[in-house]
């Protein structure tokens, strides 16, 4: 008997296909909250003051990639965010102090612009790395055709400029010797 046609409707099968992307970011991101407001409450409000840009992008990101997007801007956020977070949590009375310096949130939000630069810069420096490496590596199989030719002659690439004629060996048939 004849398997079943799938008949699910396309717009179902769109939306079981954006249900499949699961990152553990967002979810761990979410737990060491909880568990930096146990240990430290103002620990924690500077964390959620730091990491406006990875909690924005985690809850509006759309389209593909969007769990690496939010990994790439979370872990650059995070980075500029600690210094002040070490220093709120071994001294929590100066959190309106941190929280309030331009400076410290110029640092925090500014790693999370480069984290974003990460994400739309990357794939282009990517590109350019690899069509360079390509072309370097069409220069290095250029080198050792022309070593070839120069070794073996025009004919051992079946390059039709060398001659006309077919070569010795193909004279003779089957048997090279003959």
């Amino acid at each position: 008997m004849a398997k079943k046609k799938d008949v699910t409707p396309m717009r179902m099968r769109r939306r079981m296909n954006r249900r499949q992307e699961v990152s553990m970011f967002g979810p761990l991101l979410f737990a060491s909250l909880i568990g930096l407001a146990i240990f430290s409450p103002s620990g924690a409000g500077l964390a959620l003051i730091g990491l406006a840009p990875t909690i924005v992008l985690g809850l509006t990101a759309k389209g593909p990639n969007k769990s690496e997007r939010t990994q790439c801007v979370g872990f650059m956020n995070i980075a500029g965010t600690m210094p002040f977070l070490a220093q709120v949590i071994a001294r929590p009375n100066d959190l309106m102090f941190v929280a309030t310096n331009p400076i410290n949130l110029a640092t925090m939000y500014g790693a999370g612009a480069v984290g974003y630069a990460l994400v739309y810069v990357g794939p282009m420096v990517a590109a350019m790395v690899m069509q360079s490496m390509a072309q370097e590596r069409i220069k290095n199989i250029n080198q050792q055709k022309q070593a070839l030719i120069e070794l073996w002659g025009p004919e051992v690439i079946g390059d039709k400029d060398g001659g006309e004629e077919e070569p010795a060996w193909a004279k003779g048939g089957r048997h090279p010797g003959a």
